[in-house]
């Protein structure tokens, strides 16, 4: 009952210009740091030679999802909405953009190019069919048994295990983003 007593009401109202632009910086940063990521995953696709190999109706569309998730961000003020839509294209659409390239890069076999000295040519066929499996590089398990690197022979055996990791989920014929 007695908040318009004093300048209660004009410091209450300071209080909340400055918390408004703490908010809107913060949400100004996110919204920046996103812009660089996917800036940094377009540039990196862009710069593969699969990418380099398409028309440029086939680039166009895969720049596409980049550009209109750059102007959801650049619309939105929330910031969780920001990390959520990040942390999803990070997870799951940049792997399908980057498959989806590779895809229309590759010349697609022709029935005609199975090889007769094969059994029936299933083999071969089968592995026309199967496309490789695409996983980022935060969901492989690094067996290290220390919770902490703390010295030079922790880097080098935590590497040694992270490049043991990667190398058996290529010889699964896997490739993974990073």
């Amino acid at each position: 009952p007695a908040c318009f007593k004093g300048n209660r009401i004009q410091q209450l109202k300071t209080d909340f210009d400055a918390l408004k632009k703490e908010v809107d910086d913060k949400v100004k940063n996110i919204r920046e740091s996103a812009e660089n990521t996917l800036e940094a995953k377009k540039s990196r696709m862009q710069s593969m030679d699969e990418y380099k190999k398409l028309p440029d109706e086939r680039t166009a569309e895969l720049l596409k999802p980049f550009q209109d998730l750059m102007d959801h961000i650049h619309h939105q003020n929330l910031i969780a909405v920001i990390n959520d839509r990040m942390r999803f294209f990070e997870d799951q659409g940049y792997q399908v953009l980057l498959a989806k390239m590779v895809e229309l890069a590759t010349p697609k076999p022709d029935d005609n190019d199975i090889d007769q000295s094969d059994n029936d040519g299933k083999d071969t066929q089968e592995r026309k069919i199967s496309r490789p499996e695409y996983i980022s590089v935060r969901k492989i398990n690094v067996a290290f048994s220390k919770a902490l690197l703390t010295d030079e022979t922790d880097v080098e055996s935590y590497l040694e295990s992270m490049r043991e990791a990667l190398l058996e989920e290529i010889r699964k014929g896997k490739r993974i983003q990073i």
